[in-house]
């Protein structure tokens, strides 16, 4: 039995459980395409974990079926008490590519989300989320206007701003240099912390994925089963440099070496 499956059968009090999860897309005149495969595993409430593979690999696909974006799956997931088959403004995502409306400014694209009526209830809370990711004084700026990192900031700022009990970010630093990626990873801790939400990751980096989590799901290619899981024993500001970073991330690394036949 793989090391999830007896986890998953050992530790059933998750705050979400993601239970015996297939999916697969079907194609005219061809075979089925498995992308996932027997997944299994548990996440508490407020942990932050990362999920690492190849490109292709069904990380992207995992990610959108536990937000509800994707209902068509095989298993469960469960998240509280609820089985997740629609999205919920309890679940913010946060894709790759910003996806802003060019002709919104920075607050109306955010804004567009809300459900809250009452106009000046938006405008502190716009005003919070911007405050929170670094864009304080941006609300009339338009996408144009703003460079990557700043775009992607007002994507999370977005998907922050109805408090989301848990946040899906599928590789949303995967577009920008690594300069920018670098301050963007050290506020999205500082964002954690502050509003204590759980957060689940896709990359296909995996020294980024050592320096955020708390726990890297590690995938095989399609069909995507889970490899392992490595918990990430580092105290919570971390040395990338460190012998002990340097070793986790050369373990996880190993999954994804070439091997010789």
């Amino acid at each position: 039995m793989e090391f999830l499956e007896r986890r998953s059968m050992e530790q059933q009090n998750g705050y979400i459980s993601v239970q015996n999860l297939h999916k697969k897309y079907k194609r005219k005149r061809q075979q089925d395409l498995q992308v996932l495969d027997s997944v299994n595993f548990e996440i508490d409430r407020g942990e932050f974990v990362c999920i690492v593979g190849g490109s292709g690999c069904g990380k992207s696909t995992l990610l959108r079926l536990m937000s509800g974006l994707d209902p068509d799956y095989e298993g469960q997931i469960i998240i509280g008490q609820e089985v997740i088959k629609k999205p919920d403004k309890r679940r913010g995502f946060v894709y790759q590519e910003h996806r802003l409306f060019p002709w919104l400014t920075v607050e109306k694209n955010i804004g567009f989300v809300m459900n809250d009526k009452d106009p000046d209830i938006k405008k502190r809370k716009i005003r919070e989320v911007l405050e929170l990711v670094g864009l304080k004084g941006f609300e009339n700026a338009y996408p144009k206007e703003l460079s990557g990192g700043m775009a992607q900031r007002v994507n999370i700022a977005r998907a922050l701003v109805n408090e989301p009990e848990i946040l899906f970010l599928d590789e949303p630093f995967g577009a920008l240099d690594a300069l920018t990626r670098i301050q963007l990873q050290k506020e999205l801790l500082a964002i954690r912390k502050k509003q204590k939400s759980t957060m689940l990751l896709v990359t296909h980096d995996i020294e980024e994925a050592v320096y955020l989590a708390d726990r890297v799901i590690v995938l095989a290619n399609r069909p995507a089963k889970i490899l392992d899981i490595i918990e990430i024993d580092l105290p919570e500001i971390r040395d990338r440099s460190s012998e002990v970073f340097q070793k986790i991330r050369r373990n996880i690394y190993k999954y994804f070496e070439c091997k010789e036949e």
